[in-house]
């Protein structure tokens, strides 16, 4: 009788030990689906607000009612709707050249003569990655002045625009959303030009063939590659830089 109570409490114990070793693997497996699937949410939320903050309309940033009255009394000329409408112009500009990228329809346009060492560099750097770009669609907000100021013979404007577009870039992922960004152009008007070319030293000049430095406004070669270059007539606002400053 003894024996038996014993053999049963065993084979008990036994059944105990199964269940408990049965019940932590699943446990355990459980723990991890969820743990998993948290993982994946949180990863999920965060990607879903990357893309939210990447399709938001940006805000522009300036103080048109505050500067441009300044700009006036300088500049009686000064127009700001001919500048934002350059804005757009000079921006499907840039955007077109970095699809193509090929300089070949800026290289003798005069408004395009300062920015295009960067646009240059641009085109050069996308071909050493062999990166394709496109901007589709593209739709400007609302645009702002954002700085003004004047330094050895240069008036400096700079403007701030709110902008979409479908941007397809084949080293990025997200390429089927629509982009909302901003971006931040500068324009130069040089007013003395005896000031700008003792103190050349907030732009440079370059050759539209090679890239040289071009010395003085009024060269009509360059030194470098003896390129003929069409004198420079600053005594308009051109735009000098631009960056995207809303990533």
């Amino acid at each position: 009788m003894l024996g038996a109570i014993v053999g049963l409490l065993i084979v008990l114990i036994i059944i105990a030990i199964t269940i408990l070793i049965i019940y932590n693997v699943i446990r355990k497996k459980i723990t991890k689906t969820i743990g998993h699937q948290n993982m994946k949410e949180i990863v999920n939320a965060a990607k879903n607000i990357q893309d939210e903050e990447y399709t938001r309309e940006k805000n522009v940033s300036g103080m048109t009612s505050l500067l441009e009255p300044e700009i006036l009394r300088d500049f009686p000329e000064f127009n700001k709707e001919l500048l934002f409408s350059t804005v757009e112009r000079q921006l499907r500009k840039i955007f077109n050249t970095l699809e193509s990228k090929s300089l070949n329809t800026l290289q003798n346009d005069s408004e395009s003569i300062l920015i295009l060492p960067k646009i240059r560099e641009q085109v050069e750097d996308m071909k050493s990655t062999n990166t394709s770009v496109k901007y589709d669609d593209v739709i400007f907000h609302r645009h702002a002045i954002k700085k003004y100021f004047k330094s050895v013979g240069v008036a400096t404007v700079e403007t701030s625009t709110t902008l979409e577009y479908y941007y397809y870039n084949s080293n990025i992922n997200n390429n089927n959303l629509k982009k909302q960004t901003r971006y931040t152009c500068e324009f130069v008007y040089i007013y003395d030009e005896t000031k700008f070319d003792k103190n050349q030293n907030i732009f440079t000049i370059r050759c539209p063939n090679c890239g040289a430095t071009i010395r003085g406004l009024k060269n009509q070669t360059c030194e470098y590659c003896m390129t003929k270059v069409h004198p420079i007539n600053l005594k308009l606002w051109k735009m000098s830089s631009y960056k995207e400053d809303y990533k």
